[in-house]
C-alpha cells in the first residue's frame, strides 16, 4: 500500500514537471544558464561609497581580498549601471538593516535592472560620532550621515538636543566631507575605520540604539550562480488586484513544503495602490518542489521574476 502511494506521488511530481517544462521555458532557460556557474576568479567588484564605507567592509568580508580591483561608486544606481554594462563583475549593495529596516532604493533598483543576487553578507554596524581634532560633544551643531545611519542613531541625536541631522549620500563620504571642512561644530556618523582613514576623532562611540545593529548586503551579478549549496531564493511578482490573490500565491509555497523567509512590498507606480512583492524562500532551483511552486506562482501573477538563488549568510 505504501509503495503504491509512493509511486502515485512520483507520477504526480513527474506530470507537474512535464507541465512546467511545457509552459515555463523562459524561466527554465535562465535557471539552466546559472547552473554550476561559479564566482569569477579575481573579479572587479563595485560598492557604493568611498573607502571606509560599510559597503567596502562588506566587500572585504565577502571576497576576502580576492579581487583584481575594488571600485567605489557614488550612488547605488551607479553600481547597478556599472555591473549591467560590464564595467564590474560583481556589485555589493545594502538591502536591509536590523534596526532601520529595508533599504527601499535597493528593492526598486534590483527590479529595474536585469541582474541577480548571488550571495549575501551581514556586517555588524557600530556607529560613532566623529569630529575634527579637538571637537567636543557640546561643540557639535550638525551631524552628517546616510539617512539609515541617522535613523539608527536617532535617540542619541535627540538626547543631545542641539544637534541637527543632515542626510548625506554615505557614512564614509560624510566623514570625508567633515574632514575637509575642519569645523568643530560639524560631525559625521560612521565607522571607526572611516574615522581613522579621514583623520577624524571619536566624540562618542557605539551611538546606535540597538547593540545588535547589523546590515545585510547582497552580492549582485549579471547571471545566476546556482550550486548545490544554494539554499535561499529571492523572487519578485505582482498579483491581480482582487481578494485572496496574494493568499493563493503564498499557498503554493506552503503546499510544496517551502519555508517563507521574508516578504516586502513596493509601490507599482503605474497602478495606484498596487504593489510589487519581493519574497525570500528557502530552497534550491534544482529541486522539483521548488520548480513546481514557482511555476504555479508565475501562472497566477501578472509579472514574475527570479532574483537569484544563493547561500544564506551563516
Amino acid at each position: 500500500m505504501e509503495e503504491t502511494q509512493y509511486l502515485g506521488v512520483q507520477k504526480q511530481v513527474q506530470i507537474s514537471i512535464e507541465h512546467l517544462y511545457a509552459h515555463n521555458e523562459a524561466m527554465l532557460e535562465k535557471i539552466e544558464e546559472g547552473l554550476n556557474t561559479y564566482f569569477k576568479p579575481l573579479p572587479v567588484v563595485g560598492y557604493q561609497g568611498v573607502p571606509g564605507a560599510y559597503g567596502e567592509q562588506a566587500t572585504i568580508n565577502y571576497f576576502q581580498g580576492n579581487w583584481s580591483k575594488c571600485v567605489a561608486h557614488e550612488e547605488f544606481r551607479d553600481v547597478f549601471e556599472a555591473l549591467e554594462s560590464g564595467e564590474i563583475d560583481y556589485g555589493v549593495i545594502p538591502i536591509e538593516n536590523s534596526s532601520a529596516g529595508e533599504v527601499l532604493d535597493t528593492y526598486d533598483l534590483i527590479n529595474k535592472h536585469n541582474l541577480y543576487i548571488v550571495g549575501e553578507e551581514v556586517v555588524k554596524i557600530q556607529h560613532n560620532l566623529l569630529g575634527v581634532k579637538g571637537a567636543k560633544l557640546e561643540d557639535i551643531k550638525e551631524v552628517y550621515s546616510h539617512k539609515q545611519a541617522l535613523s539608527q542613531c536617532k535617540p542619541f541625536i535627540r538626547e543631545c538636543g542641539q544637534i541637527k541631522s543632515v542626510p548625506y549620500v554615505n557614512t564614509a563620504t560624510a566623514c570625508e566631507y567633515i574632514a575637509s571642512l575642519n569645523d568643530v561644530t560639524k560631525a559625521a556618523i560612521g565607522s571607526k575605520r572611516a574615522g581613522e582613514i579621514y583623520g577624524l576623532e571619536p566624540v562618542a562611540t557605539n551611538i546606535q540604539f540597538n547593540k545588535y545593529n547589523s546590515t545585510r548586503f547582497i552580492i549582485l551579478a549579471r547571471k545566476m550562480h546556482i550550486q548545490d549549496n544554494c539554499d535561499k531564493i529571492s523572487i519578485c511578482f505582482t498579483t491581480a488586484h482582487n481578494s485572496g490573490a496574494l493568499y493563493n500565491i503564498l499557498g503554493h509555497f506552503a503546499y510544496n513544503g517551502l519555508n517563507l523567509l521574508k516578504i516586502q512590498s513596493r509601490p507599482l507606480l503605474e497602478r495606484q495602490w498596487e504593489y510589487y512583492f519581493f519574497v525570500d524562500i528557502e530552497g534550491n532551483l534544482q529541486e522539483a518542489n521548488v520548480l513546481i511552486a514557482l511555476s504555479r506562482v508565475e501562472e497566477q501573477t501578472r509579472y514574475f521574476k527570479i532574483l537569484g538563488n544563493y547561500q544564506k549568510y551563516k
